[in-house]
């Protein structure tokens, strides 16, 4: 990569009060926020380690609508993506491509705010991953969605993001004439959906929590 190249991470957020509905069964809807925003800050956190030190500019950005994450997000000293209301995960994404693209990044990647645990140094290896040579970077969550993607700008396919997404964007890849690299690294397979999800989180995520919802 050149001196002069950029990538951009962004983080696709929707308002804490519509946040991990399928949590349902063992959070309050104002636990489930407060769980969503300390997984945002959290990974927000371990992406700066993982940039520190690189070779290359990366930025941060999320993704919403939602002016309660705006908030958030700028409190942080992030860069703030419009997702023009998009109903779903996939034309948010579409909204951030297009936004880095004219911004004159060279590379987006794509990464949700609720991992369990991200490994600093598992980011910093796939966001230092070169795609001089016509790649795209996948890796795989636990039930093979889509929880991390790296792709070069302007992005030659369409996101398809939802149930075994990575064998559609692996597809999508290939026939854009992309070469897929799939990275399954351990830390980014694990986002925390479901009630069963919830035994992954680090232990200060849910202790306070927790405590509330046993009495």
């Amino acid at each position: 990569m050149s001196g002069t190249a950029k990538r951009l991470v962004a983080i696709p957020m929707k308002d804490p009060r519509d946040a991990k509905t399928r949590l349902g069964l063992a959070l309050s809807p104002e636990q489930r926020g407060d769980l969503a925003l300390t997984l945002f800050r959290a990974t927000v956190t371990r992406l700066r380690e993982a940039v520190t030190g690189c070779a290359t500019r990366i930025d941060l950005a999320v993704v919403t609508g939602s002016p309660a994450i705006c908030g958030v997000a700028e409190s942080l000293g992030l860069n703030v993506i419009d997702d023009a209301g998009a109903p779903s995960l996939s034309p948010a994404v579409e909204a951030a491509a297009d936004w880095a693209t004219d911004q004159g990044y060279e590379a987006l990647c794509v990464l949700p705010g609720d991992l369990a645990a991200p490994d600093p140094a598992e980011l910093a290896l796939l966001l230092a991953h070169p795609l001089d040579a016509g790649t795209a970077v996948i890796c795989p969550a636990k039930d093979l969605g889509t929880n991390a993607l790296l792709v070069p700008l302007p992005c030659p396919f369409a996101f398809a993001y939802g149930a075994k997404s990575t064998i559609r964007h692996r597809r999508a890849a290939e026939a854009a004439g992309l070469t897929p690299v799939m990275m399954p690294l351990g830390s980014l397979r694990i986002d925390i959906d479901t009630v069963e999800d919830l035994h992954h989180l680090p232990a200060g995520h849910l202790r306070c929590t927790r405590q509330e919802h046993a009495q």
